[in-house]
């Protein structure tokens, strides 16, 4: 807190003022110092913004207060410095050369030294920003230093018991793949997998992105890390392991970080004010939420009148259909390709099996053109890739093709399905729809239509 005091001149200075003119005595640069109680134990402080603020109470164990209070006056704009000796004469600053207006100021002070210091810790290293003196006896020392270059300083003694010293070390803190696609694609590198050792329990734990600034003006842009803990996660916080996956908030619908090279930080900090950090990187490449469309809602149906198609055993429905991706990132598709005939008897599942293609059985993140219809047993059991493989870029993940629809790119496609079999009583209705296999139908009842089946089995 800063408090201005207004100055006061005798009435007859004013006077000699007028005349001859009057000289006052200048106020001291450095005044009121001081440090009370000689003696606390610094536990279960509370960080606040402006420095850290504990509680009054006593603590159980020492019966000594929780916080000390730093004041002191300035008499003109300064710049200051608060600083602990040890008893090997090493400094310990809570405040280093930091500029302040004339006037009082006053802070409580829960033992915290905002010294940074990197040191080693299991699995790497970790950056102290801030820490609470050990248990002993300090020389404290208050210095003021004026625009002219004037110093003054003030000091005393002050003795910590029990502090509350133990830092919240995140250990081995991980982060697999360090360069990842969060697309929804299904493939291994959508997710990143995060996980630290907490050595305390902390009242405050964040992960988040940080991008690099080119010059000191750009802005400083940060992105939390919010994932989805895995099964062995503890409670938020708790002392031990942590452990989590995030895919960048896309499953949420959530646009993730823009693409490039970040930092990824995890800070946390307990309740008496000690803070570490520990970083690693990571690179996001094609982030994105995966958007598709059928071209213009269309779907043509061979054959259909009045939203009709009238077939007889043995016939075919068939179709051809556009697909277009309208968003930021590729889409991976898989077949079976265009023009494949399905029996009505049959779904993609099966198909996949009796032609031996396991890249046709139903994968998550995968999208395809399904058709549906009343009755069925299997959600939309006929299905296709959404493009020829001409439309699609080939790509090989892990020893595997996989196939992708660029953005801006349209698929063609088409397929039919052989009825075999005559459909369930008052099966009629069929449409079709564009489905992202586990994870969402993003078209559904796409240019509904009557199918007649006629004949005998």
């Amino acid at each position: 807190m800063q408090i201005r005091a207004p100055v006061w001149l005798p009435i007859a200075c004013l006077v000699v003022l007028l005349s001859v003119g009057c000289t006052s005595q200048p106020r001291p640069l450095l005044s009121n110092a001081g440090l009370a109680p000689a003696s606390f134990s610094p536990r279960g402080a509370l960080a606040a913004a402006g420095g850290y603020v504990a509680s009054p109470v006593a603590t159980a164990s020492t019966g000594l207060p929780r916080v000390a209070k730093i004041g002191y006056e300035l008499g003109r704009p300064a710049t200051v410095s608060i600083y602990f000796e040890d008893g090997q004469g090493t400094r310990h600053y809570f405040r280093r050369a930091q500029p302040r207006a004339a006037g009082k100021y006053e802070v409580d002070w829960s033992g915290v030294i905002n010294d940074p210091q990197l040191r080693v810790v299991p699995g790497g290293h970790e950056l102290v920003e801030a820490w609470v003196l050990p248990d002993g006896v300090y020389r404290w020392v208050i210095e003021a230093t004026d625009d002219q270059g004037g110093q003054a300083q003030a000091e005393g003694q002050v003795t910590i018991r029990d502090a509350d010293s133990a830092l919240p070390d995140v250990q081995r803190f991980t982060v697999v793949p360090q360069e990842f696609s969060p697309k929804q694609d299904g493939m291994r590198g959508n997710r990143v997998s995060i996980s630290y050792y907490l050595a305390k329990q902390a009242q405050t734990v964040r992960v988040y992105l940080e991008k690099p600034r080119v010059k000191a003006s750009d802005p400083l842009m940060r992105y939390p890390v919010a994932g989805q803990p895995t099964d062995v996660d503890l409670k938020p916080n708790a002392a031990g392991y942590h452990g989590y996956s995030w895919d960048a908030g896309v499953d949420l619908g959530v646009d993730p970080p823009p693409d490039g090279d970040y930092f990824i930080y995890a800070t946390a900090e307990d309740q008496v004010g000690n803070r570490v950090v520990v970083s690693s990187t990571l690179t996001i490449r094609e982030g994105g939420k995966p958007i598709a469309e059928v071209y213009g809602g269309e779907v043509h149906w061979q054959g259909e009148v009045d939203r009709t198609v009238k077939l007889a055993l043995g016939q075919s429905l068939c179709f051809t259909a556009t697909v277009v991706n309208t968003g930021p990132v590729p889409i991976r598709t898989s077949g079976p390709w265009p023009g494949q005939v399905y029996k009505f008897s049959e779904n993609s599942n099966t198909l996949a099996g009796a032609q031996q293609q396991d890249s046709w059985y139903q994968q998550a993140g995968v999208w395809r053109f399904g058709v549906n219809y009343e009755q069925r047993g299997v959600d939309f059991p006929f299905r296709w890739a959404i493009g020829r493989p001409e439309d699609l870029e080939k790509r090989t993940v892990d020893g595997t093709p996989q196939y992708y629809l660029l953005p801006g790119h349209q698929g063609h496609l088409s397929g039919c399905i052989q009825f075999d079999r005559l459909p369930a009583v008052n099966t009629h209705i069929f449409w079709g729809g564009l489905i992202q296999e586990y994870v969402q139908v993003a078209s559904d009842s796409l240019e509904t239509i009557t199918v007649e089946v006629s004949g005998s089995q």
